[in-house]
This record gives structure tokens, sequence and C-alpha cells, in this order.
């Protein structure tokens, strides 16, 4: 089971600070993953639901597409990781000996992810997102610079505290479903908990979704909760940078998905949950435009934009309509292929520039033509800009506007979104084409290997081309879970092919 693979993974590689070693425990360690992985998802979405140890582990569609993500998101990591993190060595920043651990704290990090996505219990989803809070702390304060040993301190206090407003929020569920049910851990079972939510007192259910709302949350980064994440997503690691953009938010989007869900189908119906959403999704992506055009950090302006995406997000899964909650379901994809891609190769950039500040970065495409052109792409992809498949999702997630009658809210959203767009055009073509210092000039060795970057790149291009059918049909199971709808899709799964 690849949640044994990854606890496994982490222990292994205590056993040397050879780099050489820790490729090989690595490279066996993800291809176990991505096998067991593989196969669970193909299982999933090609014959439903599947359980395994009696019902301890269970995986839906959802589930299933939030496995596939963190797997891929940490299988490009951790490659990337093998350069990065020897090149920090060579440069002084990190000692040999601490290899191992950095290593280890990541594949824990992995997984408490997939510990998240595989229990069908929401008090045990909660112990796995406060997991994933433990295991990260550290990776942020890695460097152990002031700054960063800060920015951990900061991500521990804040997301602990959000976090204990989900487990109030749990709690308040357990007494609703325990007077059903009886107070067993079966009282927070998802699966029973969907089957009996017309019978839960609906106050308080609204009262423990409020409280969910927000403690899970201040994980996502939904503004006002979000103060934590450009800190500690521009003093972690690159590598680190990535996988809690691309894939933890997601996660804690998750917890809040399968809230959605269930009180949707109870007394409240589906205005009270999907009101909350859209409220947290228009705040954080209004609030995001001034950090973003006022932003000198290119790692905190990349940790500002995913409060953005995720205010996205969440604006089209309160919307509701079908094609909306595609257009967020598939957006959460592209969002995590294309920020972790951004994340690693601005790590890349910041190493050979040896800054951070915008600004003093400069002349990136004459200094190095293919990472410049894999970070040119990542401007395009990351504002929605076509052919890439973020301009397909966010395109969707407009239709829902007026769809359900929306339209100054859409227009809000879409002014939100050209403003960020000049932002971000703004800062990267001085990054891109301007004129570099003469520290810069000193070295302009690039190798080749790193044309390998823009995989995650060359993905969200062809899907803005062309959606393959089985994902389609995968996002259209996943929009079927989420509206608790059957037979409805007949037209949906050819309106999506017009984007």
């Amino acid at each position: 089971m690849f949640i044994v693979v990854a606890i496994v993974a982490a222990f292994c590689m205590l056993i040397s600070t050879s780099s050489r070693a820790l490729r090989l425990f690595n490279s066996l360690a993800l291809i176990a993953l991505l096998g067991l992985a593989g196969e669970m998802i193909l299982r999933v979405f090609g014959q439903g639901p599947q359980s395994i140890w009696g019902g301890f582990f269970s995986w839906d569609a959802l589930s299933a597409l939030l496995l596939g993500v963190i797997v891929v998101i940490a299988a490009y990591v951790i490659v990337y990781s093998f350069s990065y993190m020897e090149h920090e060595v060579a440069a002084g920043k990190v000692p040999q000996s601490r290899l191992p651990r950095y290593y280890f704290w990541v594949w824990m990090f992995i997984g408490t992810m997939l510990w998240v996505v595989s229990t069908p219990n929401l008090g045990l989803l909660w112990v796995g997102i406060e997991g994933t809070t433990l295991a990260t702390a550290l990776l942020v304060g890695f460097y152990r610079e002031k700054t960063a040993v800060e920015a951990a301190w900061k991500y521990i206090v804040l997301c602990t505290v959000g976090i204990s407003f989900a487990l109030l929020g749990t709690m308040i569920l357990y007494a609703a479903s325990g007077r059903i049910n009886g107070y067993s851990l079966a009282a927070l079972d998802w699966r029973l908990l969907v089957g009996m939510a017309p019978q839960l007192d609906p106050a308080l259910v609204k009262l423990g979704c409020i409280f969910a709302f927000i403690g899970y949350g201040a994980k996502v980064g939904f503004v006002p909760m979000h103060p934590w994440l450009p800190d500690a997503h521009s003093q972690a690691p690159s590598p680190v940078s990535a996988l809690l953009s691309g894939v933890l938010l997601n996660c804690a989007l998750y917890a809040i998905l399968r809230w959605h869900i269930l009180v949707r189908q109870t007394g409240l119906g589906p205005d009270f949950s999907g009101k909350l959403l859209l409220v947290f999704g228009l705040i954080s992506l209004g609030a995001m435009v001034a950090f973003i055009l006022l932003q000198k950090d290119i790692k905190r302006l990349l940790a500002y934009s995913s409060v953005e995406h995720m205010g996205i997000i969440a604006l089209g899964l309160g919307l509701g309509t079908p094609l909306a909650v595609w257009g967020a379901c598939f957006h959460l994809i592209l969002h995590a292929l294309t920020k972790a891609n951004l994340f690693v190769v601005v790590g890349r950039v910041v190493q050979m520039m040896g800054t951070r500040q915008i600004p003093k970065i400069r002349g990136v495409m004459s200094l190095w033509p293919y990472t410049g052109g894999i970070l040119f792409m990542g401007l395009l992809a990351i504002t929605g800009m076509p052919p890439f498949g973020t301009f397909r999702s966010e395109i969707s997630i407009m239709a829902g506007f007026f769809q359900n009658h929306h339209p100054i809210l859409g227009f809000l959203t879409a002014l939100f979104l050209a403003v960020i767009f000049a932002g971000f055009l703004y800062h990267f073509l001085g990054m891109l084409f301007g004129t570099p210092g003469e520290r810069c000039l000193k070295d302009k060795g690039e190798g080749k290997e790193v044309l390998w970057l823009a995989v995650p790149m060359i993905l969200v291009l062809m899907l803005g081309v062309f959606v393959p059918e089985p994902l389609n049909q995968a996002l259209n199971q996943v929009v079927e879970l989420i509206l608790g709808r059957g037979g409805e899709y007949g037209e949906f799964g050819k309106l999506t092919q017009l984007f």
C-alpha cells in the first residue's frame, strides 16, 4: 500500500548520507509509489469506489483525483530535489549530513497527504491534515536561518490555531451524528454521514461547517487566514515550496470539499456552504491584487498567486453548476502542475542569480534561454492565457457566473484576473528581458538537461488544446460526486469540449 511505501521510504533515507544512495532509495520508492497509486486510480475510475483493510482506507473519484495529483507532483519534485539539494550542498548552504533528514521529512510529508486522501473518516482526516503541519514545519525552517525559523514558527502557530477550529467543527459534527448512529468512530465515517445527512440537526451541521471552513481554510490560504503562506513558501527550499503550493493546499481544500458535499445533502441545502466558498473565493482573489502588484520577492509573488488560484477554485465550487465545478476540478490539476513547475524553475533562477529580489533578476532569457523559455511558458499558464489549459478551466468557471445569474461577481472576477495578469506581465517581462548585471554575465552556463523541467508546462499546454476523453470522464465522475447527482451529464461531456 502506497502510504506504507512513503513511510518506509522516509526511514530508508536515514540509512546513508551518500548522494548516490539517496538517489537510489528515492528512485525505488517513487517507482513503487507510482505503480501502486496508478493501479488504484485506474481501478477507482474504471470500477467505482475501492477500499482495503475492511474499509479503513477507501477511495472514490474525488480522493482518486487528489491521489493522482499528489503522486505526480511528488515524483516531479523529488527528482528535481536531487540536483537542487546537491547544488545547495556545493554552495555551502546545507551540509551533506543533513540531506537524509531533508528526504526523510519530504517522504513523511507525502505520507501524511496520502493519508488525508485515503481515509474515509473525517476525524482521521483531521489527524492527517495536522500531520502535514508537523512534517512540513521542519522543512520550512530547513535552512535554520533567522527568517526561516521565524517563518516555521509562524506556520506552526497559525495553522495549528486554524486546525483547532476544524477540530471543533469535527467534534460538533460528531455530536450531531452520534445521536443517530451511536457515539463511535463510525459516527465520523464520511460514507455513513452522507447517507444519514438529511437526519442530521441542521443547526449543529451549520455551526460545524463554519468552524471547519475557517479551520481548513487557514491551511488552504483563504484570506484572511493566509499570512503564514507567503513566509513559509518563500523560506522553504524551492522543491518544498512546490509541494506546499501544488499539493498541500489542495489537500486542505479536499477536506473542505468533503464537508461541502455533506452539507449539500443536509436540510441546509446546497446554498449555505456554496455561499461560504463564494465569499472566501472572491475575497482571496480580490485581496491578492495589491500584494501581487507591489511584490518584490519572486517566491512570495508565487505564494500570493497560490492564494489567488485557491480563490478561483473556491469560486467554481461555490457556483455549483456542473460546468463551473468541472472547471474548478480541472483548474486544481492545472494549478498544481503550473505552480510546481514555476517554483522549480524559479528556484533554479534564484540559485544562479543568488537573489530572490525581482528588480535584481534581469535578462534570464538571454543568459539561460532554456530556463527563460520555461519561465515564459509558466507566465502564460499561471495567468490563464490561451492556449494553455488554465484558460479553458477559468473560462468554464466564468461561464458559471452567468449560468447562475451572478454577472456582477463575474465582472469583478474578470477585473481582478485582468489586473493580476498585468502585474505578472510587469514582473516577469523585466526578469526575462531586462539587462542582466555584470555579476550575472560571468556565468552563462546552462545544461540542456533543464529541458525536462518543462514537462508540466507541456502537459498544461496540451490540456489547453485537447482534453483526453478518459480525463474528461474522470472529471465528470468527480463532478457527480460533488454535486450529488447522477445521470445528468449526457450533454455535459459534450459541453466541456467546446472550450
